[in-house]
C-alpha cells in the first residue's frame, strides 16, 4: 500500500511544479495560457480576403444595381396604375397596383412601391367597402 500513495504523492508534487513553471506571469518561456483565437478577433489591421471573393462581390453590386433599376422602373409603373384607379377601373387598377407595388418593393424601389400599394389600397377598399356602404344607407 505504501507504493501507491508514494506514487500518488510524486504525480502531485509533478503537477504542481509543472502547473508554476507554466504560468506566463511568473518569467518562463512557456505560454500556455495564451487564447490565440481571441487574439486575433481583437486585431487590428487589414482583414484576411481571398481576390475571388472581392470578384464575386462586384458581380453581386452589378446584379444588384440592375433590380435596383428594374425596381424604380417597375415602381414608376405601378404608381401610375394606382393614381389612375382613382379615377377608372378602382378595382382592376388598384388591384394591380398593388401587386406591381409589392413587386417594386421587393426589387429596391422601397418608396415607390410603397406609396403605389398604399394608394391602389385605398382605392380598391374604397369601391369595394365604402361606396356600397353609401348606396345601401341612401
Amino acid at each position: 500500500m505504501g507504493n501507491y500513495e508514494d506514487d500518488y504523492k510524486k504525480l502531485l508534487d509533478d503537477r504542481d511544479r509543472s502547473a508554476r513553471t507554466s504560468h506566463p506571469v511568473m518569467g518562463t518561456d512557456r505560454l500556455l495560457d495564451v487564447n490565440e483565437e481571441m487574439a486575433t478577433d481583437f486585431a487590428v489591421g487589414n482583414p484576411v480576403m481571398q481576390t475571388e471573393r472581392r470578384e464575386d462581390r462586384h458581380v453581386e453590386r452589378a446584379e444588384r444595381a440592375d433590380t435596383r433599376a428594374g425596381g424604380y422602373a417597375l415602381g414608376w409603373v405601378s404608381l401610375v396604375f394606382a393614381i389612375a384607379s382613382w379615377f377608372i377601373w378602382p378595382v382592376l387598377m388598384g388591384a394591380t397596383a398593388t401587386v406591381l407595388g409589392y413587386m417594386a418593393y421587393r426589387q429596391g424601389a422601397r418608396g415607390l412601391g410603397g406609396w403605389s400599394m398604399a394608394i391602389g389600397l385605398i382605392a380598391l377598399a374604397l369601391n369595394l367597402i365604402i361606396v356600397p356602404l353609401y348606396y345601401a344607407i341612401t
